[in-house]
């Protein structure tokens, strides 16, 4: 395999993509964002039996965030609401009384009835025809070209964000039971979306409609939740789906996938939710703080319920299909209050809102199980490129890459060390030695864009163009990205 061309694209280190593992012995390390405040109150009446799939979609307004109220009574379908912000701080409802006879205060209803996981994005592919910039992803009845009728993920379109339109089916090849994401990714579409396997009596590799997958006795004692992946041009025919494969030996049920392409690296990244089912009722659960909402959680709606809890990972990927995850968590339910540590906990909103300086705002809405009560919509701050690095501790380690082919004159880090910290870069050849002049002055403090100085003599520009191997020397730091400009 021949030599890396990064020309000017930011390398994120959060993988072994860039990096000799053999030759490296700085370790890997998730991140975990920092909780700040609840910038807003879920108190509407449709609002207080249970709130999931928040999303964000940016557009020339501001920001819009669009999420699914549960109604308590079963028999009725749940709706698709949203709140606006212009800032990702202060958010607020937008009276639409689009659809008439809900018992809502101030109506901003623009889906009024889903079967699930509806998800919704502002498409910027150039070709995209104005009145469907607006597409919604979610599981709906529909007539397939082959004249049957079935639940199948399909796509609802809308020219401003607020009035949408069953348009069509996209598959229904899985169970959709999810936040079932789509975005364009400057070339094409790409959705993810939920679906099983480990189904008894099948083979993983078998595409299988929701009606099959249920039709299996005791289907969720057995099979795995998890993630399918396809493509298409036009968001109307697409791919096969394939099942993601992960780096690692673990088979983890997993729930929303919040998959999207990261905008500062060519780099997917995905926030899934780990769903943890334990098997029956013990004394730990019993002394937990929410133990009475775990228990009213299995009375009201099924056994199961109380005994889940849920985390979030981090994951990322270059090619949408292999997919390297860190089995750390990268948000917890956090100390045991009344209202946590229940299926539903760490739902990260799909997105993330720049705050124009160092961190992106991430959110969640929070009890998702609390029944009958306000819910608020807590932010988050992660640093950029900061949701995992490479680091050293107290004694001095090397990362170093695989060969790299660059463009540009001056090398640039984001990163973060301690004072007593430090990170040196050196510049090798294909044959391990440092160029003349080519060890870097040291590098310490905490930012996301510091250059690196070397001395007087050796230029960056010189070389570029030819590979070159990067050593990396750090004590007490963290590396998350690097970028030649």
């Amino acid at each position: 395999m021949g030599p890396l061309n990064i020309g000017r694209d930011r390398v994120v280190f959060w993988d072994d993509y860039a990096v000799d593992t053999e030759r490296t012995t700085a370790f890997e390390r998730v991140m975990n964002p920092v909780k700040k405040e609840c910038c807003f109150t879920f108190d509407q009446p449709n609002e207080l039996f249970s709130i999931s799939y928040s999303c964000i979609v940016k557009d020339e307004q501001g920001y819009k965030m669009y999420y699914q109220p549960w109604y308590g009574d079963k028999s009725m379908s749940p709706c698709v609401c949203v709140i606006e912000s212009r800032d990702g701080i202060s958010w607020h409802r937008p009276r639409l009384n689009i659809f008439k006879g809900h018992d809502i205060e101030e109506n901003n209803i623009v889906i009024e009835r889903v079967k699930d996981g509806c998800f919704v994005f502002y498409d910027t592919n150039p070709a995209c025809p104005p009145q469907e910039k607006y597409k919604a992803v979610g599981a709906a009845l529909m007539l397939h070209p082959d004249g049957e009728t079935k639940t199948s993920l399909c796509c609802y379109t809308s020219p401003d964000g607020y009035h949408f339109t069953l348009s069509h089916p996209m598959t229904r090849y899985g169970t959709f039971d999810s936040l079932n994401t789509a975005f364009w990714d400057g070339s094409r579409y790409v959705c993810c979306f939920r679906s099983m396997h480990n189904i008894p009596g099948t083979d993983n590799s078998e595409l299988l409609d929701l009606g099959q997958i249920y039709s299996h006795d005791k289907v969720w004692l057995y099979a795995t939740r998890d993630v399918r992946i396809m493509y298409s041009e036009d968001f109307r025919s697409w791919s096969r789906p394939e099942l993601i494969e992960f780096d690692d030996q673990y088979d983890i049920p997993l729930y929303t996938n919040n998959v999207e392409k990261y905008a500062r690296a060519p780099i997917y990244v995905g926030f899934p939710v780990r769903y943890c089912e334990r098997p029956e009722w013990t004394k730990n659960m019993e002394q937990m703080a929410g133990y009475a909402v775990k228990k009213a959680a299995t009375e009201r709606i099924e056994p199961r319920t109380g005994r889940v809890s849920t985390d979030c990972i981090f994951m990322c990927s270059h090619d949408g299909k292999h997919w390297h995850r860190f089995n750390e968590a990268f948000l917890t339910p956090g100390y045991e209050e009344e209202h946590n540590w229940i299926y539903g906990d760490c739902y990260l909103a799909y997105g993330m809102i720049d705050s124009g300086r160092e961190y992106y705002n991430l959110y969640t809405i929070d009890r998702h199980f609390s029944f009958g009560v306000e819910r608020p919509l807590n932010r988050y701050e992660i640093r950029k490129d900061g949701f995992a690095c490479y680091m050293a501790g107290g004694e001095e380690k090397t990362l170093e890459t695989k060969p790299l082919i660059f463009e540009g004159n001056e090398l640039h880090l984001n990163f973060a060390s301690s004072a007593y910290g430090y990170i040196y870069v050196s510049v090798l050849d294909e044959k391990d030695s440092i160029l003349s002049g080519g060890e870097s002055y040291e590098v310490f403090g905490d930012s996301i864009d510091r250059q690196v100085f070397f001395p007087e003599g050796f230029e960056l520009g010189a070389v570029k163009g030819r590979p070159v191997i990067l050593r990396f020397r750090m004590r007490d730091a963290k590396l998350f990205s690097m970028k030649f400009e």
